[in-house]
This record gives structure tokens, C-alpha cells and sequence, in this order.
């Protein structure tokens, strides 16, 4: 039988060892840049921390909380059986009260919920699944201010020989600092993401400076920039190159600026001699990018001068062939076509979503990499919303498309 003195002992221990488990959680938090990797890596130690089987993660902005990692033991594609929700900050849904209120809220069983509990269970994720969520301990991410920048929420904790059962409440210090390091974790990188927010903003207003030509140019720039980063994410690539292409692809018609309005406007088909200068910009613009400094300056000058270049080799201006093209401009140069074809411009009318789709498959494994056009596809449903207005107020059939959209 163990004294007094072994238990405080082995109470001593356990405490230590659990100081140094959160300082190594700590600093594995502070290394990780990644925005993807820090989400997944705080859900991970919570959920190990407090024995859950499942578990999610929210970011607060303004607001709405955006739901941004989850994870399940027990559901194989989890990302397939959630859809991308947020819900606001408010007294109606569990994970919205935890935010307004700062209140940990600890559910030994969801399905015997008070009448009288100041929130509800969305139980759809169950229904999607046939999971059963049972206990629930939702935390608010608080920073030393107070500020709640996140809720996150962990599912059915187990016990030693796997049985569901309620989230204790002797867990409840250790749970606070992870939550507490997390917080802080989350709160620099939305600090950083305004930051980036501000810088690709600048980018984009200084490159429609240097190309204004008509009221679309700040909108196509926006676009682009907005559709480079979807694909690039669809083809797995990390947030900070995501992030790169986002910035990068906005500058990607920066030579024309060396362009004549007279060619650029020009409202009928180009003569040979003016489609040559149009194409000079590829050139003109890397000349302006020459030199980069950076990084992103790198990318933006690959993008200026090959995102004209085809997969076949019959592009401009080096007739570079396949993966010989960099990424970045073999995902620019869909998006760009894609942007010119949907919309209207001063040679044609916006085309038909239908039409859109039919060029771009078709010109699968010509003009475009397929592993770019597959991952276009995947997020077709969200790279088309800025598009379905022109596309409805369109009331005239186009004329037939060119045999190369100008640059």
C-alpha cells in the first residue's frame, strides 16, 4: 500500500512530466509556419492531451467562427463528410456560445442535453456519418487580453479500454495552457495573414497602376490572383506557396505597360505585326522584374515572362515545352485564358459557361498542363462564382471564338 509521501511523489512526477510535454508543445507551436500545420498540430496535442477520438477547430473573424481542421478516429475522409461551414458568434450553436461567452463548456452526453441549455448540438455531421457524438469539451482560445480568437472543440473522450466517456474536470489546467499557447499561436498568424492581406493589396493596386488601361483592369487583376491561389491549392501545394502565387500572379501582365493603348484597345482582330508587339510584354515585363530580391519577385518574373507558353511547346516567347514551363506560369496561364474567355472585353463578348468549359478541355494537354486543368475542375464550383453574373446578364450569343485569345 503506497504512503503519503509515494503519492506526492508520483503526483510530482506526473505534473513534471506534463510541464515538459506542454513546453514541448509549446515550442513545436512557435516553429511551425506553416498555417496548415499549426491548426493541425494544436488539434492533435489537445486531442492527445484530454484522450478524444475526434475533434475540431474554429477561427474567429469578426463575427463568424470559420471552421478550419477537423479531425475523427473513427470516419475515414472526415473533410468529405463536413462541409466548409462558420457559425456566429452568438448564443445559438454550442461552438458560437463558447466565443461569445469565454466559457469552457463540458457535455458528458449530447443526445441528454438540458431543456434548459442556453445552446444547441448541430448533431448533421452524426447523421452524415452514423457517428454518435457523446461527450463534449468545447474551450474558448483566449488570448492574455481576453480576446477570443477561437473555439476548439474535442469529442468523446476515451478511457483505458476504449469506452466513451465524459471529459474530466482535473484535465481542465493542463487543457487551459495548451489552449492559452494555441491561442497565441492563432492570434500572430491572423496578425501576419492581415499583414499579407495589406501587402498583396499593395501589390495589386501598384500593378493596376502601372497596366491601367480600362475600368476591368483592377478586377482582372483580382481575379487572376484569386484563381492562381485556388488552383495551386487544389494541387496540394502548401499555404506560403499558395500564398507566393496569390501575390505574384497579379503582375503577371505587368509589360504591358510598354504596350500601345491603340493595340491593347483595340475593339477588332490584330494584324500579325500587332499581335507580335502585343507579345512583346512577356519580355518587357520580365525586364521590369529583372534582378528579384525575393522570393515572390522571383515567381512574379517566371509568371510575367512564360505564362503565355503552352504545354505543347507552341506558346510564346521561348516555346518552352511541359514541365520545362515553371508551375506558377502553367497555372497562371489557365486562369488567364479561363478569366479572358468568361468575360467580356473590348474584341468579344463573355462566352458561355458551357463554351468556357468545352475550350478549356479541349485544349487539355495543348495549351494547358492536365494536372493544372484536373485541379482547376476540383474547384471549378468556387472559381466560377465571380463569373455566373456576367455570364446571366450576357444577352447576345458570342462570336466564334479566336484561335488565340490576345494576350
Amino acid at each position: 500500500m503506497e504512503d503519503s509521501t509515494g503519492r506526492t511523489e508520483a503526483h510530482a512526477e506526473g505534473q513534471a512530466a506534463l510541464l515538459k510535454n506542454l513546453l514541448s508543445i509549446g515550442v513545436d507551436l512557435s516553429a511551425t509556419r506553416d498555417r496548415r500545420d499549426l491548426l493541425e498540430k494544436i488539434l492533435t496535442e489537445a486531442r492527445r492531451l484530454c484522450r478524444a477520438q475526434a475533434g475540431s477547430l474554429f477561427v474567429r473573424r469578426g463575427n463568424r467562427l470559420e471552421f478550419v481542421v477537423a479531425q475523427n478516429d473513427a470516419v475515414g475522409d472526415i473533410v468529405a463528410a463536413l462541409p466548409r461551414l462558420a457559425v456566429d458568434v452568438d448564443n445559438d450553436s454550442l461552438t458560437g456560445f463558447v466565443a461569445f461567452t469565454g466559457q469552457v463548456v463540458n457535455v458528458p452526453d449530447a443526445h441528454s442535453l438540458p431543456g434548459d441549455a442556453p445552446f444547441r448540438i448541430d448533431r448533421a455531421f452524426d447523421k452524415a456519418t452514423g457517428y454518435r457524438t457523446r461527450s463534449i469539451l468545447a474551450i474558448p482560445l483566449k488570448c492574455p487580453n481576453g480576446e477570443v480568437v477561437g473555439v476548439l472543440q474535442l469529442i468523446n473522450r476515451l478511457d483505458e479500454s476504449g469506452r466513451v466517456v465524459p471529459f474530466p474536470d482535473q484535465e481542465a489546467p493542463a487543457i487551459m495552457s495548451l489552449a492559452s499557447m494555441a491561442a497565441v499561436s492563432i492570434h500572430n498568424l491572423l496578425l501576419t495573414e492581415q499583414l499579407k492581406q495589406a501587402h498583396l493589396d499593395t501589390i495589386i493596386r501598384l500593378s493596376v497602376a502601372g497596366e491601367f488601361r480600362d475600368n476591368d483592369t483592377a478586377h482582372h487583376i483580382r481575379r487572376i490572383s484569386r484563381l492562381t491561389a485556388l488552383i495551386a491549392r487544389a494541387l496540394g501545394q502548401k499555404d506560403s506557396q499558395v500564398e507566393l502565387i496569390e501575390a505574384a500572379s497579379a503582375m503577371h501582365d505587368i509589360g504591358k505597360i510598354g504596350i500601345p493603348d491603340s493595340i491593347l484597345l483595340k475593339p477588332g482582330p490584330l494584324t500579325e505585326e500587332e499581335r507580335r508587339i502585343v507579345e512583346t510584354h512577356t519580355l518587357i515585363g520580365a525586364e521590369i522584374l529583372a534582378e528579384p530580391t525575393n522570393e515572390m519577385m522571383s515567381m512574379a518574373r517566371d509568371i510575367a515572362l512564360w505564362h503565355h507558353e503552352r504545354w505543347d511547346g507552341a506558346g510564346y516567347p521561348h516555346c518552352l515545352k511541359g514541365e520545362r514551363i515553371p508551375l506558377c506560369a502553367r497555372i497562371t496561364c489557365l486562369a488567364d485564358v479561363f478569366d479572358a474567355l468568361a468575360t467580356k472585353r473590348c474584341y468579344k463578348e463573355a462566352y458561355p459557361i458551357e463554351k468556357v468549359v468545352d475550350i478549356i478541355r479541349a485544349e487539355t494537354g495543348r495549351h494547358f498542363d492536365p494536372d493544372v486543368t484536373r485541379a482547376f475542375f476540383r474547384v471549378f464550383a468556387e472559381a466560377v462564382q465571380p463569373y455566373t453574373c456576367a455570364w446571366a446578364e450576357s444577352p447576345h450569343e458570342p462570336e466564334p471564338v479566336p484561335a488565340a485569345v490576345p494576350g
